[in-house]
């Protein structure tokens, strides 16, 4: 007999606590899971010493390195942890056998016909055929070491070498760029190659072969008919600029990734670590639970948080996805549309500030604007494209009937942000630090100090909260029984309170310490600030009786010796890491300053692992509560998270060096200008299909990469005109545009990653889920268009009454245009109706008072007419006369 399913409420419940408690940053796909705990704490290992290294040449500290040595620690250390913890995909069909033997055998041919034709010597076929070899040892030979196949460690070795030497010679290199010495492309053949196979493991094999290809193109120039023709280089030439230059491997997508990247990806590992996921889930949960369609709403949310963080649409779509369509299928969603809201959200948090996946920090290189002003030009679309979904997600659950999650199962919005909204800090920090225009770097490094500072001394402060207002257990929390408007405006008034009291702040640091500079001045307000408000928010919550975390029911003695349990770790830690720094400087007093960054970094590493393993037990019961080992672990997992990031921005430097190598990208702009005729929709039409055709398969950092040296200058050019120089306006409307486009081509049907992942879980369709996600996903396929041609919406030379205005429009035409894409409202609308209303979506996002005016007169009387039609349906149903029963047959 079939077990009896759980009730639909308790299955949800299940479904709401697993939401909860998940990581985004722990979810690593296709990661090895045979290899033995040693292994396993070799890598650990090296995971934190290149954390470590990184913190170590920021500008808290150390500062970077010369980009020469920075940038080749970064990417051969991070190749090594791929080979050691992505193993090589099996080829599970005969078909994919063959192919990959077919590969092998015409690599091999290759090699050997440059070698016997002269176009290339032993110095580039010996260290190409060991690569070719060692990737074939690694999947076939069955010898391993300790779980891990011998040529995945040979290969993750190659890699360390090769970084050594790069790192070791950088200056030797310097002098002598434009000498090909045969040391020099050996290393670097084999650099590339090794790039290419860890590229094909995390990223599958689309931007391997366009890195091939352009690798060829710049060999085979002369031989090409057309514009595409180039006088052609050298073997030895090409791989000289490609791994030996600031133009390709090492260049601006490297250099980024090494400095800025990974220190933001730390700020989200330490934000998740110390409950800022679960606060934000929980927030969503309460805030949007209940609604119509609100399981969906809360994947949307919940997903947006995620994907600014790791980055990935399609890592988040099956991370977070886990949870939440399950959720929705359950609310009475069908497998493709809980599906494609999974991956449209997704993919927004891509678009999303402050972190925006890696995008933002290359943009940032590339056109030399200041990030916060990229940041602030991406609001109000970011906006505009959550907005449309709730819109879209709206009004299809109120065509479909689909309701919420009953209330008494969701967290009360109110105690979350009374008893946690101190976890805001950091982020609130880290906008007004780039606001105030500190580097990224900079404001990634204060925020992170903020969050742990806040964490810790929390924790310290905990024995006196327990004594002001000791804990009567794990309570229910009340529900509150205030209006929303009531509660809107308690809400505004602490914030006012906040605000003074950060001011009061920040003017009594300045008076007692006047030698501080902004930055620490700012970190210290913020650092204060959160752990006042935090303390007091445990106190009150404690004394109305319901609990702000899982330690609310410990007496006195326990919460005293729990800080304890804190403090002994932390200080036997730190101790051993200033020893570690003495030791290295009095040992090796001559060691240069980018060794002894090195050695630090992994001396560091080898004292505090086994530390972490000592103490790994004394964390509290609490996951949001920093520990020795909680922290060690949140830097390991941001490395983890760092590896497909690092690994594509190689590969891309690859691309973009030999496009510049060529002269392609001024030929490809000019041929982009000429097939659209010299006019701006046409190529930016044109711009857009060559975006989604990259991001076939292409990662969005490799996508932007590529966009941003073919399309975005021709976009340039059309805006510029006849002006002597672009505007600051113009650069952004044109790279934020191929940025976004390069970001909705994994929602983007045929090949549509982000909803072939969300399939594997939902067992829908994936073109059927590709075709509603780009529905629900509207926004992002609208809303670039008209920021090119309003770049009011980036916020660019506006002041703040066309900025307010600008946002309020917009965000009414996405009301319109997801109205019209749904073609519902109380009941269904015509198609007339849906293209008034998407008309008048348009005219208000586009900027201008006229068409604002206008767009809004049409949205609001097709509305009007909407309801009338309604009412009047509704009155004449009303006074149709009732037919009278005929009365039955006598009996």
């Amino acid at each position: 007999m079939p077990a009896t399913p759980p009730p639909r409420d308790a299955s949800l419940s299940t479904d709401i606590a697993e939401l909860e408690h998940h990581n985004a940053l722990e979810s690593t796909e296709h990661t090895r899971v045979d290899a033995v705990p040693a292994w396993k704490w070799a890598v650990f290992v090296v995971a934190l010493a290149f954390a470590l290294f990184h913190i170590l040449t920021s500008p808290l500290f150390e500062g970077s390195l010369p980009a020469r040595q920075q940038g080749p620690f970064h990417v051969s250390l991070a190749v090594a942890l791929i080979f050691l913890l992505y193993p090589a995909k099996p080829r599970t069909s005969l078909r994919r056998q063959r192919m990959g033997t077919g590969l092998v055998v015409a690599g091999v041919l290759i090699v050997a016909a440059l070698l016997a034709q002269g176009i290339a010597g032993m110095h580039i076929v010996a260290p190409a055929l060991l690569v070719i070899v060692l990737t074939q040892v690694a999947r076939h030979l069955p010898l391993r070491l300790g779980g891990v196949p011998v040529g995945d460690v040979a290969m993750a070795a190659l890699s360390v070498l090769v970084g050594y030497y790069v790192f070791a010679n950088y200056e030797t290199i310097l002098r002598t760029a434009g000498i090909l010495d045969p040391a020099n492309i050996a290393v670097g053949t084999a650099g590339l190659l090794l790039i290419l196979v860890a590229a094909q493991r995390v990223l599958g094999p689309a931007l391997v072969v366009l890195a091939s290809l352009m690798l060829a193109y710049a060999y085979y120039g002369p031989v090409l008919p057309g514009f595409l023709g180039h006088s052609g280089h050298s073997l030895d030439r090409i791989v000289n600029v490609s791994f030996f230059t600031d133009e390709a491997v090492f260049g601006t997508p490297v250099r980024v990734s090494a400095t800025v990247i990974f220190l933001f990806l730390v700020f989200a590992a330490i934000l998740q670590r110390t409950g800022m996921e679960r606060f934000f889930t929980d927030a969503a949960l309460g805030a949007t639970g209940w609604s119509r369609g609100g399981t969906a709403k809360v994947g949307v949310a919940t997903s947006a948080f995620s994907g600014t963080i790791t980055g990935s649409s399609v890592a988040n779509t099956v991370s977070n996805g886990a949870f939440t369509i399950p959720m929705m299928k359950k609310s009475g969603y069908s497998p493709n549309y809980a599906g494609a809201v999974e991956a449209s959200s997704s993919t927004g948090g891509q678009i999303a500030p402050p972190i925006m996946g890696a995008g933002a920090f290359i943009m940032m290189e590339i056109t030399g604007i200041p990030y916060a002003e990229i940041l602030k030009a991406a609001i109000i679309p970011a906006v505009l494209f959550f907005v449309a979904q709730f819109v879209v997600i709206h009004f299809d659950a109120r065509r479909l009937g689909i309701g919420g999650i009953p209330k008494p199962m969701l967290p009360s919005v109110r105690q979350i942000m009374a008893a946690k909204g101190y976890l805001l800090v950091p982020i609130v920090a880290i906008f007004i630090l780039l606001s105030m225009g500190f580097s990224p770097g900079f404001a990634a490094m204060a925020s992170i100090s903020i969050a742990i500072g806040i964490n810790v001394l929390v924790q310290l402060l905990h024995p006196l909260v327990v004594a002001v207002s000791p804990g009567t257990g794990l309570v229910a929390a009340p529900r509150p029984s205030t209006s929303r408007a009531r509660g809107a405006l308690s809400l505004l008034g602490w914030t006012s309170v906040t605000v003074a009291g950060a001011a009061t702040l920040h003017w009594l640091v300045g008076a007692l310490l006047p030698d501080l500079s902004s930055l620490l001045r700012m970190a210290v307000v913020a650092l204060v600030l959160g752990v006042l408000v935090a303390v007091l928010a445990q106190v009150v919550a404690r004394k109305r009786g319901f609990a702000p975390d899982s330690d609310a029911a410990e007496p006195l003695p326990v919460a005293m010796r729990q800080s304890w349990r804190l403090i002994v770790p932390f200080g036997v830690v730190l101790t051993a890491m200033w020893l570690v720094d003495l030791s290295v400087d009095a040992a090796l007093p001559d060691l240069s300053r980018a060794w002894s960054i090195v050695v630090t970094s992994f001396l560091l590493a080898l004292v505090v692992t086994p530390l972490v393993a000592l103490f790994a037990g004394w964390g509290r019961a609490s996951d949001e509560k920093l520990s020795v080992a909680s922290l060690a672990d949140g830097l390991v997992g941001a490395t983890r998270i760092a590896l497909p990031i690092v690994v594509a921005c190689a590969a891309a430097g690859i691309l973009a060096g030999m496009i510049t190598l060529t002269g392609l990208g001024h030929k490809l702009a000019d041929g982009l200008i000429g097939l659209g005729g010299g006019y701006l929709i046409p190529v930016l039409a044109l711009s857009m299909l060559a975006c989604l055709i990259l991001g076939i398969g292409l990662p969005t950092t490799a996508n932007y990469v590529v966009t941003a040296t073919l399309a975005a200058p021709a976009i340039v050019v059309l805006l510029q005109g006849d002006l002597p120089d672009a505007t600051v306006a113009m650069i952004l409307s044109a790279h934020l545009f191929v940025f976004y486009f390069g970001v909705m081509a994994d929602i983007t049907p045929p090949v549509c990653l982000a909803a072939y992942a969300a399939c594997g879980i939902s067992g829908g369709d994936p073109i059927r889920t590709g075709g509603h996600a780009v529905r629900i996903a509207v926004s992002g396929f609208v809303v670039p268009f008209l920021f090119v041609i309003s770049p009011e919406l980036l916020l660019q030379d506006v002041n703040w009454g066309q900025g307010i205005l600008a946002m309020v429009s917009s965000l009414a035409g996405v009301f319109f245009l997801g109205i019209a894409v749904v073609g519902f409202l109380h009941e269904r609308i015509s198609w007339a109706e849906r293209a008034a209303l998407g008309a008048a979506g348009l005219m208000l996002v586009h900027y201008g008072v006229f068409t604002d005016v206008t767009g809004l007169a049409i949205g609001l009387i097709v509305m009007s007419l909407h309801a009338r039609g309604i009412r009047k349906a509704a009155g004449a149903m009303s006074e149709r006369p009732t037919v009278p029963e005929q009365a039955g047959p006598a009996s």
